[in-house]
């Protein structure tokens, strides 16, 4: 966290980022390294004339940057207030939390927590080589217990009758967060 002239800790905890600097980045740098190590091979190899298909690598960062600026997730809580702020929405308070998704995909576990079913009320903690520092998944442990998550056995009927199968329980994501997001 960061300090403010000397008045301490920075209220504000922040899962993910408003700008996905570190996609950016990486992307940037595998489609320029595509791009001259093909180079250097092609112009090496027999058939030269194939180093200007190396060119296409510059898609990389040209398609991957748009995508994750538009679907990047992000939320900030405030520490003073106990609200949360979900992509930029209106700050809420914690107990408006009432979606959760857990998804364990290739070695990466992640909770997608949100106020609703839309991608701009989600936002997602996840470990893994790319996925969030060790402090926002100790917070999102931390914040767990306060959210409205419902508790197992108590989930109320939607409109049809059904339950809702597609969200965990608090205790399932409390389980979840302290054993897969490590």
């Amino acid at each position: 966290m960061s300090r403010d002239a000397g008045t301490g800790p920075d209220p504000l905890v922040r899962f993910g980022r408003p700008t996905p600097w570190r996609g950016m980045v990486v992307s940037l740098v595998l489609g320029i390294g595509a791009t001259l190590v093909g180079t250097v091979f092609g112009l090496l190899s027999a058939h030269p004339e194939h180093t200007p298909l190396m060119l296409m690598f510059l898609l990389i960062p040209a398609i991957v940057i748009p995508l994750l600026i538009g679907l990047n997730q992000y939320a900030e809580f405030d520490q003073r207030s106990g609200l949360i702020r979900i992509n930029g929405g209106e700050a809420q308070p914690l107990s408006s939390i009432v979606l959760a998704r857990t998804m364990i995909f290739r070695g990466v576990s992640t909770l997608d927590l949100g106020t609703g079913p839309g991608r701009r009320e989600r936002f997602i903690v996840a470990n893994g080589p790319f996925g969030s520092p060790r402090v926002e998944r100790d917070w999102v442990r931390h914040l767990l217990p306060y959210t409205g998550l419902p508790r197992r056995g108590t989930m109320p009927p939607d409109a049809f009758g059904t339950r809702h199968l597609r969200s965990a329980t608090l205790e399932d994501a409390t389980v979840f967060a302290h054993e897969w997001l490590k």
